[in-house]
């Protein structure tokens, strides 16, 4: 089967999607990999320095990434990406202050730990080379209303 474009499978466009690569993947996991970290003008920089906060929104990316793979395995008629809201973050552990000054791609790992119709949570980790970054588990609320 070939694997779906990832403009496909995320509501986000332009610099606002943050991962330019998906490693691996199943029914519980995904890998995916970003250099955009780097770049002058990333849209979650304040006065150019990208903290490891942002680093949540590569974690929620891989997310949905992941879900829009599955949909697409089960659901192939489905044309969009869900939208959705992330309702909580917890269990966050970050060993770097910021991510722009990490010169490796970033390696993002999420892992399943709850789905269902219209809610999904899964534990994740950021890796620079062999250091890790950040970890921490998110929910995210599916098909959530819209904003204007």
């Amino acid at each position: 089967m070939l694997m779906p474009s990832i403009d496909t499978l995320l509501p986000h466009a332009g610099r606002m999607r943050l991962i330019d690569r998906i490693v691996s993947y199943d029914e519980q996991r995904i890998v995916c990999e970003s250099d955009s970290h780097r770049a002058a003008e990333h849209p979650l920089a304040d006065g150019g320095t990208l903290s490891i906060v942002a680093g949540l929104e590569y974690g929620a990316q891989a997310m949905a990434i992941h879900g829009g793979l599955l949909a697409a395995m089960t659901q192939p008629q489905r044309n969009r990406a869900r939208h959705g809201f992330l309702v909580a973050a917890s269990d966050l552990r970050w060993f770097v202050e910021r991510l722009d000054a990490c010169a490796a791609p970033l390696t993002i790992e999420a892992v399943s730990e709850l789905r269902s119709d219209h809610q999904v949570a899964y534990r994740f980790e950021i890796r620079a080379a062999d250091l890790t970054l950040l970890t921490g588990r998110a929910s995210v609320w599916l098909d959530a209303p819209q904003g204007r």
